[in-house]
């Protein structure tokens, strides 16, 4: 397993572990960090203990490495040691970076790193790779993107999105050559819990919703009021969507169809048959964080009427985020469908109520970092 530290990667060793797997970790050490003190850092804010021990998570490995060096930053004894005994390798790292200054990074991690698994996996018994990619490999396409397509000529947002197909292309030529046998999951905007919508990883969407707050507080600070009323136009489309699934549902996802004999070759939409439209999710954060007068506006909007300073400075700390605003593609779900059919696995609305609780925790947990100082 790569990515144990991560969101999607964390909640996935977990759920394996949970099964009685036996998981090796691949993973980085940081700082005065260890690999094994980072990798059950992670695991052990997905159910936290009432008490101050950790839990030891029986079957557990952890392996210090880098995906992005050669052999994954593991030595040769260790390399062959993994390739005579894994039987699936699953590829769940990468850097979720979007800025462009950092695309060396990103294509290392993203592309070189995914070289790296491939040899790994084709040394393997079973040559079994699953990857997680995400849907927005689709890039700028507003169009219906099916799960068989995938370089269709599309233009990208950013490097993270450019990175992420021509990682799936590197797959796709590795499976289709018969080195391995590959499955590929794309989950599209992956937020917390079905049930709590407790996340353990803050990134992406709730970068936006902390940016949003900060703002708001910094008004609050200067007026003292508890809603702040201001003019902002922020760029979008109010009849452009969000799609958001929760985490739990991607996780039980992409074991079952992991399962399936027939889920080698296939790539699979782990979307939301019913995206969040944008205007509903934007007037969510802001009720939550408590501002009034945001509204979405297009970009001819903003070539009539130049930005003013405030929307220019949140334009400038958002871009990588509020891009997403303008517009997405529609996913097909066909590959996935066929493969959850008759299981009870359905990915849950992201309703009015639903998009609250998510928001809701996550601002709820702002106040209590700022009041905790």
């Amino acid at each position: 397993m790569t990515g144990a530290t991560g969101f999607l990667g964390s909640h996935l060793t977990h759920a394996l572990l949970e099964a009685g797997c036996a998981v090796t970790v691949l993973a980085r050490s940081s700082g005065t960090r260890t690999a094994r003190d980072r990798a059950l850092d992670a695991l052990g804010r997905i159910a936290p203990h009432p008490s101050d021990a950790r839990p030891a998570f029986d079957g557990l490995e952890v392996v210090e490495g880098d995906i992005g060096a050669p052999r994954a930053g593991m030595n040769a004894a260790t390399w062959r040691r993994l390739a005579d005994s894994v039987d699936e390798v699953w590829h769940a790292a990468a850097s979720l970076s979007f800025m462009e200054a950092r695309r060396s990074e990103i294509f290392r991690m993203n592309v070189d790193g995914v070289r790296q698994i491939i040899a790994l996996a084709e040394r393997t018994r079973g040559r079994r790779l699953h990857h997680v990619s995400t849907a927005y490999v689709a890039g700028r396409r507003t169009d219906l993107c099916r799960e068989s397509e995938l370089d269709m000529g599309q233009e990208f947002r950013n490097p993270y999105e450019e990175s992420k197909c021509r990682a799936e292309a590197l797959i796709r030529e590795a499976h289709a050559s018969g080195r391995i046998v590959a499955s590929v999951y794309r989950p599209s905007i992956v937020i917390g819990e079905s049930a709590t919508g407790r996340a353990t990883h803050l990134h992406g969407v709730y970068a936006f919703i902390r940016g949003m707050w900060t703002l708001a507080e910094r008004m609050r600070g200067k007026n003292g009021r508890d809603i702040v009323e201001f003019g902002l136009r922020v760029r979008g489309s109010d009849d452009a969507t969000l799609n958001f699934v929760p985490v739990d549902y991607v996780i039980r996802a992409m074991l079952r169809i992991g399962s399936l004999p027939s889920s080698g070759g296939a790539t699979y939409h782990l979307t939301n048959p019913e995206p969040t439209p944008n205007g509903q999710w934007l007037r969510i954060v802001c009720d939550q964080v408590g501002i009034r007068g945001v509204r979405l506006a297009s970009r001819a909007a903003f070539a009539k009427r130049p930005m003013t300073r405030l929307e220019d400075l949140f334009h400038r700390k958002m871009a990588f985020y509020s891009r997403y605003l303008e517009g997405e593609p529609r996913f097909d779900r066909v590959h996935a469908q066929a493969g959850l059919d008759g299981t009870g696995i359905v990915c849950p609305r992201v309703t009015e109520s639903f998009n609250r609780k998510m928001t809701g925790w996550y601002v709820d947990r702002l106040r209590a970092d700022l009041r905790a100082g």
